[in-house]
């Protein structure tokens, strides 16, 4: 690979109007815009559409998503990866044409089917720059991981793509989330391929090379992984790959599959709300408190589909009331199977809404919080 062929993608891109490129611009943009809540980004994977070279619908429904994108105007777009077909020069400057064209500010994950061409790492690199960095914006920190890896042995289809977090990345993740702990950040993570969760899917998610049906859970550091997700309190891990829509809980995490970007779908893992077979995106609005609301935009149409609108309250919300001057929550300690009184709209941990208004009984230890727009946010522990 030349690097005049590099130089000319950058060149003819710049030439059209916004850069996408590379990361660190995108960033500057992002984080030197004046601060305003909620802060609203979206969360779009698997934007490619065929596995045919010169398929004229290739890009068609990734196109009609990014003119929707543009029109909700976030403030940016985290895309999960899998944004071009085998990773050939000619594909990558097809989407950084596309991208350019946008108003919006867009960032990308590094998926596999970026790995399958020999030149397919260089051209990142050379194109976006780091595969794993992270930003600041508001209260929230984002962190962006690179879990896909090519690998030197070749098949087929191309370069066989191991799949899986180093050690050096799991040294690195560790200190981003420690110090935004410091900091009293919210961290998410977005990375392409999301782990193996017990009890949850095991095809197509974290493992090492070959790691269909069945992940190597050893080589690919994934319990390390969700482990650093739960002891850190991520709210969030934002995935693709899976050319679907799924969001599950693991360990107190909320683990978001998104792979409707384009891609031909396939079979949704979770019934409705939890999950569809269906192209989308989402658009996440965060704010100042920790609550975030997610909406779900099927490709296409105007609206949100609210069966699978959800809010999740980060960790740390307890640190702030809305509606009160007080610096500290009020708190309240009651066994499982009590009936509580109260005014407002009562959710558990993760988000999920299980009651309103009146008399509700719980019977699940855990913690949970009843929101009243005059009172603000009142925490409930249920001991067992």
């Amino acid at each position: 690979m030349k690097k005049t062929g590099f130089v000319l993608i950058l060149l003819v891109s710049s030439l059209l109007g916004i850069q996408n490129h590379p990361t660190d611009l995108v960033i500057s943009r992002i984080v030197s815009t004046p601060l305003r809540y909620p802060i609203r980004f979206v969360f779009i994977g698997d934007s490619r559409r065929s596995f045919n070279s010169g398929d004229p619908d290739a890009d068609s429904i990734f196109s009609i998503a990014r003119q929707q994108i543009d029109e909700l105007g976030p403030l940016f777009v985290i895309h999960g990866g899998d944004f071009v077909q085998d990773g050939y020069r000619h594909e990558y400057a097809h989407f950084v044409s596309m991208i350019d064209s946008s108003s919006t500010n867009i960032l990308t994950v590094r998926g596999n089917h970026e790995l399958y061409a020999d030149e397919g790492p260089l051209l990142y690199d050379s194109i976006f720059g780091e595969t794993d960095y992270f930003f600041d914006y508001g209260r929230y920190r984002f962190i962006v991981l690179a879990d896909c890896q090519q690998d030197s042995l070749t098949g087929n289809y191309g370069h066989y793509i191991d799949y899986l977090v180093t050690e050096e990345q799991l040294s690195w993740l560790e200190s981003v989330l420690a110090d935004a702990r410091t900091r009293g950040l919210i961290s998410f993570v977005f990375a392409h391929v999301p782990p193996y969760q017990p009890g949850h899917d095991t095809t197509h998610c974290l493992g090492y090379s070959n790691y269909y049906p069945r992940p190597n859970y050893e080589m690919s550091h994934t319990e390390q992984f969700s482990n650093l997700m739960a002891e850190y309190g991520v709210p969030i891990g934002f995935f693709s790959h899976q050319h679907l829509y799924d969001r599950h809980q693991y360990r107190g995490v909320w683990y978001i599959i998104s792979g409707g970007g384009g891609a031909p779908t396939y079979g949704y893992i979770s019934p409705p709300p939890f999950g569809c077979a269906c192209h989308h995106f989402l658009l996440m609005e965060l704010d100042s408190t920790g609550v975030i609301h997610g909406k779900f935009y099927r490709i296409g149409e105007s609206g949100p589909d609210s069966t699978f609108n959800f809010t999740i309250y980060a960790s740390g919300i307890e640190e702030a009331r809305r509606g009160s001057n007080s610096s500290k929550p009020e708190f309240m300690v009651l066994k499982a199977g009590e009936t509580i009184k109260t005014k407002g709209e009562i959710y558990s941990a993760a988000g999920r809404k299980i009651g309103q208004d009146g008399k509700v009984r719980i019977s699940r230890p855990g913690f949970y919080f009843v929101v009243n727009k005059n009172r603000g946010i009142q925490k409930i522990m249920i001991l067992p």
